[in-house]
């Protein structure tokens, strides 16, 4: 949720930014700069990476039987979070004062944003460290996954983790409701009951008839 709830910040700012660029005056004084470059990485790296992550969390569980170690998982959203933002958010007002990109080098008065934004670089790359480690301590010491840890509404979570190779010995039949999210009811109903209430059913209907 924390790696879902940061990919929406990023998209938010990376959608702000783009209104400016929308801007044709703006565009015209920002085009070809840095300020490009950090709109375009908020898009590409802020949300689509943080959507990846937050998927991969998601879906370990059901994809090793293992869960993952919590502490790790926010260690990890965190220093990249924080590490993003140092990146490319600097790449904003160096742009705005004029720093092309695709350059080798750069003028003096432009040392700080630089260093600011190489930080948030370094921090960022140290930030996949705890995922890896997470990931692999995890898949082979984790806790065993129950088939459904998140409490979650689609058929992959009605059955075990990780699946069997032919997931389901039946088709399911869905009884629940499409947004029914948090309540008790079972998502999916065995078939041979379901068989049998059909079957009580049509019983009944005829004694009233």
């Amino acid at each position: 949720m924390l790696f879902a709830l940061g990919a929406l910040v990023m998209f938010v700012f990376a959608g702000i930014t783009g209104i400016m660029l929308a801007s044709v005056p703006v565009d015209i004084h920002v085009n070809n700069t840095y300020f490009i470059v950090g709109h375009f990485h908020y898009v590409l790296y802020g949300t689509v990476t943080m959507g990846i992550y937050a998927a991969i969390y998601h879906w370990f569980p059901k994809m090793t039987g293992r869960m993952y170690y919590e502490g790790l998982g926010q260690l990890h959203f965190w220093l990249t979070f924080i590490g993003t933002n140092l990146n490319f958010l600097p790449m904003h007002p160096l742009g705005l004062h004029g720093m092309l990109r695709r350059v080798s080098s750069y003028a003096p008065e432009y040392t700080f944003w630089n260093v600011i934004a190489s930080l948030g670089a370094f921090l960022l790359g140290m930030s996949t460290l705890p995922f890896i480690l997470n990931i692999i301590s995890s898949w082979i010491n984790g806790e065993k996954a129950p088939a459904n840890p998140w409490r979650a509404i689609g058929l992959e979570w009605t059955i075990s983790s990780p699946p069997p190779i032919e997931n389901f010995d039946e088709i399911p039949i869905v009884i629940s409701e499409p947004y029914g999210y948090g309540k008790s009811e079972p998502l999916v109903l065995d078939r041979s009951k379901y068989r049998n209430s059909q079957k009580q059913q049509e019983i009944t209907e005829k004694q009233h008839h």
